[in-house]
């Protein structure tokens, strides 16, 4: 059934996309469709998590001041005292020199349990990033024993040959039992993968880094605390790209609207497709935490 499902959506994929050059966004997305939308559909058993021993507190009283993104600025945060400059780098284009490519697919899935079911993906390109040997610290701010939020300010841009690429795919279901998320975040240049990761809820697992996965982070943040894996930094650019995908989701104006093309399994599947320049207007990052 499975195949099946996977089959008439690649069929609805070729019907449904009448822009030029959609081809690939479409083999990105259809790549998706097989190794998350797919497998999504079969039940999903309750996972045991083994409670990590290497537990590290934090505070985030007063960083608001560091998280900024202007045309001067950007930050990232440093995990054992390493500066990270190229993801600030990375910020700071997504926001100011970037162009974009959505598509989602919204429906309401019927099986045992009826559910909503939104799938997405949104690809960034990264057209222009600040000079990594320019920027220097301008300010810091101590989270925990592990991670450090560097702010820095640049002077000299650089015009990429090949756009620094970003791939943001989201799984939304909701239905009786509550509310399940997840998302796969990869950025890459050339054929360099700078950074990959997988979240599920809250639970962040770095693929990039696997030492951030031997700790679990506890932040105490606006009077309340909140239990992360894979530290702030991966949970600060999904918290990012989830508010793009949103705001694009949104604001689209292309929507093809298909009822009970999948018979009794799904009806009333409503997908959605935009591309364009990128347009953020805040310059804080919110923590959403």
């Amino acid at each position: 059934m499975r195949v099946l499902l996977v089959l008439c959506i690649l069929s609805l994929t070729t019907n449904a996309q009448n822009l030029q050059d959609f081809k690939e966004i479409d083999n990105n997305y259809n790549s998706y469709l097989k190794s998350i939308f797919g497998p999504s559909f079969t039940k999903k058993t309750k996972q045991k998590y083994k409670v990590s021993k290497n537990i590290v507190f934090g505070k985030l009283k007063q960083c608001e001041s560091v998280l900024q993104l202007t045309k001067q600025h950007s930050f990232s945060i440093s995990t054992w005292d390493k500066e990270d400059k190229l993801m600030a780098a990375i910020l700071h284009g997504a926001k100011h020199y970037a162009t974009y490519e959505f598509v989602a697919d919204d429906y309401e899935q019927c099986n045992s349990l009826k559910s909503i079911v939104i799938k997405e993906f949104l690809r960034i390109k990264i057209h222009a990033i600040p000079d990594t040997n320019t920027m220097k610290v301008t300010g810091q701010y101590k989270i925990n024993s592990l991670e450090t939020i560097t702010q820095f300010s640049h002077n000299k841009l650089i015009f990429l040959k090949q756009p620094i690429t970003i791939l943001f795919y989201a799984s939304h279901q909701e239905n009786t039992n509550g509310i399940y998320k997840s998302s796969k975040t990869i950025i890459k240049h050339h054929d360099k993968t700078l950074y990959n990761s997988v979240q599920n809820n809250n639970l962040n697992t770095l693929k990039h880094n696997s030492k951030m996965n031997q700790h679990l982070f506890v932040y105490r943040y606006k009077n309340q605390n909140k239990l992360i894996k894979g530290g702030l930094m991966g949970h600060i650019l999904t918290n990012f790209l989830t508010k793009i995908k949103d705001d694009i989701h949104i604001n689209a104006i292309h929507v093809s609207n298909v009822s009970d093309i999948y018979s009794k399994d799904i009806k009333d599947l409503k997908r959605i497709y935009c591309r364009g320049k990128l347009m953020l207007r805040n310059k804080n990052i919110e923590l959403l935490i």
